[in-house]
């Protein structure tokens, strides 16, 4: 009986968010949605300077992605274990399956987005931009995708 009392009181001096992570919501939380888009606009970021390097556009972007990516990986890993754990408490059963076909949805649309001259020059605007003054500039790009994030998840309110 002195056990189960234990057990008991232990177990009601865990914190009930740290519960919470570990049980199914049906919805992701504001940090899970910033994370999304957030990971998501480093897949546009990645995408964009692949192909706005070369021929036609010839932008040499991918030399500033790859100094974006040295500079904010550690920002952009952080984020992308957020998302990660949002996927496993969500979808517990299938979770990795799940992320991998969100990232091949993603990856794909950004891979093979229409190029065009202002698009490139946006993608270069924006990584030259992010050099300069920081990870602010992709948090508060990011923030602008919050309709195509509220489209694929339910968010808690």
């Amino acid at each position: 009986m002195r056990r189960l009392f234990s057990l008991f009181l232990i177990a009601s001096l865990i914190p009930a968010p740290a519960l919470a992570q570990t049980q199914e919501r049906g919805c992701f939380t504001k940090a899970e949605q910033k994370a999304e888009q957030i990971v998501r606009e480093g897949l546009r970021l990645r995408e964009g300077a692949k192909g706005c390097d070369g021929p036609p556009w010839g932008l040499h972007t991918l030399s500033l992605w790859t100094s974006v990516d040295q500079r904010f990986g550690p920002q952009f890993a952080a984020q992308t274990r957020v998302r990660k754990s949002a996927f496993q408490r969500e979808f517990s059963d299938d979770a990795d399956n799940r992320l991998d076909m969100w990232n091949g949805r993603i990856v794909l649309h950004f891979r093979h987005y229409p190029l065009s001259e202002v698009y490139c020059a946006g993608i270069k605007d924006m990584l030259d931009n992010t050099l300069k003054k920081g990870w602010g500039v992709v948090a508060r790009s990011a923030a602008k995708g919050v309709d195509e994030v509220k489209m694929d998840y339910r968010l808690c309110e």
